[in-house]
């Protein structure tokens, strides 16, 4: 995966309008979520930090633990 698909999928997850929406979202790609998915993803947590976007922040990284605990399921 390229830096530029992982941040393609991360922008449709966090712009899902539901939940059953992020939980398609997230069945459609997680067989592709690498390292470098993960990767983005821990540096875009990192930007809404310095951003103080913390309640953001926290819900994105607990996505993203959980999408990592699935992901290394499968």
């Amino acid at each position: 995966m390229t830096e530029d698909q992982a941040r393609d999928i991360i922008h449709q997850l966090v712009s899902a309008q539901s939940r059953e929406e992020l939980q398609r979202l997230i069945g459609r790609h997680i067989s592709v979520c690498d390292d470098v998915f993960f990767s983005v993803l821990s540096d875009v947590v990192e930007q809404m930090r310095v951003q103080k976007d913390e309640s953001n922040a926290r819900k994105l990284q607990e996505m993203g633990d959980a999408m990592a605990r699935l992901r290394f399921m499968i």
